[in-house]
């Protein structure tokens, strides 16, 4: 009977000591684009994304992120074959992507893990122009390359809930041939929660 109560009162310990299976994270994106061609302005923005743990040090997953940047370029004269126009512009990129990604995780202790990431996947950008009255935009989908690092914390040892920090260089090739627009590159920086799931 001794030996059936101690089971009981160690089997709640052992559970809470199994790594998550998964973990779900929302975090706040800001970008800070690397070339000034259409948009250099740094803008907020969301990411969400769903980890798989495969082992202490390794995970996979998948993730979803959107921004809009967006430039001011003051009052001048443009002209064009058969005219001119005065105005200012608003240049707008809005921009999506959806990655799978692998990482690798350095425990440094129950509650901090530094981590590596490597994603690879989608990137869709319309590029707009607002001038007067007037829109114009250009769609491009293309390819994106997003190595990050960053840092988990945990708010309690094998807590459900934790929080996230991480820095990260992307890189797409979403140029646009319409306004002669360079592959798009940026920094960028994410602070937000992370749910474990068992």
């Amino acid at each position: 009977m001794r030996n059936f109560l101690m089971v009981l009162l160690l089997m709640p310990a052992a559970a809470l000591a199994q790594p998550a299976e998964g973990a779900f994270n929302l975090t706040l994106n800001i970008q800070q684009p690397l070339y000034k061609d259409f948009v250099g302005k740094s803008s907020a923005g969301m990411r969400v994304g769903y980890t798989r743990f495969s082992s202490e040090k390794f995970g996979w997953g998948i993730e979803a992120a959107y921004n809009t940047l967006n430039d001011y370029v003051p009052r001048q004269t443009y002209t064009y074959p058969g005219g001119a126009i005065t105005t200012d512009i608003f240049n707008y990129m809005y921009y999506f992507t959806l990655l799978a990604n692998a990482q690798y995780y350095f425990r440094a202790s129950d509650r901090l893990v530094p981590y590596v990431s490597l994603g690879a996947g989608l990137a869709v950008t319309r590029y707009t122009l607002y001038y007067n009255v007037y829109e114009e935009g250009d769609n491009n989908r293309s390819w994106v390359v997003r190595p990050e690092t960053g840092i988990i914390f945990r708010i309690r040892p094998y807590s459900a809930l934790g929080l996230k920090s991480a820095l990260s260089w992307e890189y797409a090739g979403n140029k646009s041939e319409a306004y002669d627009i360079k592959n798009f590159s940026a920094l960028a920086f994410q602070l937000g929660i992370v749910v474990f799931s068992d």
